[in-house]
């Protein structure tokens, strides 16, 4: 585990230096911009812009509250304490790694709409955070939950809400594609930690 923690810490590194040091790497963002949009622009806007709204919300209550409750109830006092972390920890985290990056949002011509025009842009939060929580709850229901069809209901969800939430930063110009990248890096590399020390 400490091996998987270690080289996902170097690929999140690496792929920091990189955005930090070579400006062909926004070029390229810029370009999958475009290209998700496009390919995109068919389908009605409300779709990208529910993670800001009150899905984000309540894809962040719903599982702290439901795996709190299934904590409290089996007296796994350090997998609540944990789980309820999560927010908390990747919130700090953003709060280090915009300033230190310093790096823009994409211009406001690929913005669909202004959401978080003046703050920085690496790493998305949304993305950090939904990858955190909702990989723990994959983690989770493989652990605790003895119905297979729960199981897969449950992951698969989890899985298509992690992927959902970076998309729609990218769609809607609002997050580079990196910055999405990063986050789920990171988020990963924090989802072993957790295990790691749970």
């Amino acid at each position: 585990m400490l091996r998987k923690i270690i080289i996902l810490a170097a690929i999140f590194i690496l792929l920091t230096s990189s955005i930090i040091f070579c400006p062909v790497v926004t070029q390229w963002d810029r370009s999958l911009i475009i290209f998700v949009q496009n390919h995109l622009s068919f389908l009605p806007l409300w779709i990208p812009m529910l993670p800001d709204f009150i899905l984000y919300s309540t894809m962040i209550v719903v599982p702290i509250a439901g795996f709190g409750i299934f904590f409290i109830k089996k007296r796994l006092w350090k997998d609540l304490i944990l789980f309820c972390s999560v927010p908390l920890v990747t919130f700090l985290l953003n709060c280090i790694l915009k300033p230190f990056v310093h790096r823009s949002r994409p211009p406001i011509e690929y913005q669909i709409t202004s959401i978080h025009p003046d703050s920085f842009s690496y790493v998305s939060s949304h993305s950090l955070v939904t990858m955190c929580l909702w990989g723990m709850v994959i983690f989770y229901l493989n652990k605790y939950c003895k119905n297979r069809v729960l199981k897969i209901v449950g992951v698969s969800a989890a899985i298509l809400w992690i992927l959902f939430v970076g998309l729609s930063r990218i769609w809607l110009g609002v997050h580079n594609p990196t910055d999405v990248l990063g986050a789920y890096v990171l988020g990963i590399c924090l989802i072993f930690v957790y295990i790691k020390f749970k």
